[in-house]
């Protein structure tokens, strides 16, 4: 049926270019805590997640950050969006989705930031904040923002999760990403608001706001997803030639003093798998229904002793009942959420340490390391002390695909 529709050129044009960019806040962190101006909670762990729990008590940083950003204002050329960007918009519209613990904190961040951008109309998205005397729903979001926009004043928009979809604004050309964590599916619907066409010249600004750029894996959750939907719909494209051919269409910066430099695919790859950032990313995305139910809840418990869970046992034998006549499917009902969180956060473990396979059993790829562990007692011993579960579940988690060996072709390829 797909083949009867033609390609729209004209349609793709529209579609606005996509920068990122990786901002570090190092600078106005330091100033404030030099200046007495955040509480030592913050000063010895900054965070967003404490910005958001009382945005008041972190005034003096959020100020600085703001002033830095939108006004260029405290010596740090590195946050300097101008600067960074080389241009400066007659009308800047941005956007801002902030890690606000409820609507009073989004409202006291949206208070400071009015107080710090003169001229700015700042605006905060939740169902306790007015315009013109309405409250602002999800369902009058959009039209209130347009109206304020059309004014040609410079707009602010704060939000905690109002907006994050189903809100088309064709002026925001910058959006910025102020928390610690998100799923990420989440953030790949945010970063979606600056990609509404507009203009034909339009660029849609993604700026990641990290307390440490080293950890910060926004980008890798929509570079990697992309490039697993795209090795997944052609069979002639391995996991890492998708990476490389994802990365090819965004341009990826990192924000300095001396202004933006751009990253090459090499050197954002090898940093990405430094901060484990594609492991973490890989194991958010496996496919959990490959895993039978008993193995979820031994990965999310740690089990080691497979042999006094009758369950379990069969499920890797790949029986159809138990030593007492059950069926077993690869059912999760009787998986908690809390199950299943935990077991993926096991499964994300076990890829992050894929090294430790390859590094201890001397081998090149991983595909080699199984075979030597299994006739090696000790070699057995020392993967179950490292991962906690049994060896047979890590088996398992290979031979049933739920480790998916196109993703740990890109793990083997650096």
């Amino acid at each position: 049926m797909l083949k009867q529709f033609k390609i729209n050129s004209k349609r793709d044009i529209l579609a606005p270019d996509l920068a990122c960019y990786q901002m570090d806040l190092t600078g106005p962190v330091n100033a404030a805590i030099e200046a007495g101006e955040v509480d030592e909670e913050f000063k010895f762990l900054p965070s967003w997640a404490k910005f958001g729990s009382n945005p008041i008590k972190a005034k003096g940083f959020f100020v600085r950050t703001l002033e830095a950003i939108f006004l260029g204002k405290g010596n740090h050329d590195e946050l300097n969006v101008d600067y960074q960007i080389n241009d400066s918009p007659e009308q800047r519209v941005a956007m801002m989705f902030i890690s606000a613990k409820n609507n009073i904190a989004l409202n006291d961040a949206a208070k400071i930031a009015q107080q710090t951008l003169p001229g700015y109309r700042v605006i905060a998205l939740n169902g306790s904040s007015k315009h013109n005397g309405r409250k602002i729903t999800n369902e009058n979001a959009e039209k209130v923002v347009k109206e304020i926009v059309e004014t040609g004043v410079p707009v602010l928009i704060l939000s905690k999760e109002m907006a994050a979809r189903s809100f088309s604004i064709p002026e925001i050309t910058e959006l910025y990403l102020a928390y610690d964590k998100g799923s990420n599916g989440t953030t790949i619907q945010k970063m979606s608001r600056t990609l509404t066409p507009g203009a034909l010249e339009k660029i849609g600004r993604i700026f990641s706001l990290s307390f440490d750029p080293n950890r910060d894996d926004k980008f890798d959750a929509m570079i990697i997803e992309t490039a697993n939907n795209y090795a997944r719909r052609s069979e002639q494209v391995d996991f890492r030639e998708a990476m490389r051919d994802v990365l090819k269409t965004i341009d990826i910066f990192s924000c300095t003093s001396e202004g933006a430099v751009k990253m090459d695919i090499d050197t954002y790859l090898e940093q990405a798998l430094a901060r484990k950032a594609v492991s973490r990313v890989l194991g958010k995305v496996i496919d959990i229904s490959k895993i039978d139910g008993a193995i979820v809840t031994a990965l999310a418990n740690g089990n080691r002793d497979i042999s006094k869970n009758a369950k379990v046992q069969a499920a890797l034998k790949g029986k159809t009942k138990d030593s007492q006549g059950n069926n077993i499917t690869n059912s999760h009902e009787d998986n908690s959420l809390a199950e299943i969180a935990k077991a993926r956060e096991a499964l994300v473990f076990i890829l992050e340490n894929l090294d430790y396979l390859i590094y201890g059993t001397q081998s090149k790829i991983i595909s080699e390391t199984l075979p030597k562990i299994k006739s090696n007692e000790q070699f057995v011993k020392a993967v179950e002390d490292r991962f906690g579960i049994n060896f047979q579940i890590l088996e398992y988690l290979f031979e049933t695909g739920a480790i998916n060996q196109k993703h740990v072709e890109l793990l083997d390829y650096f």
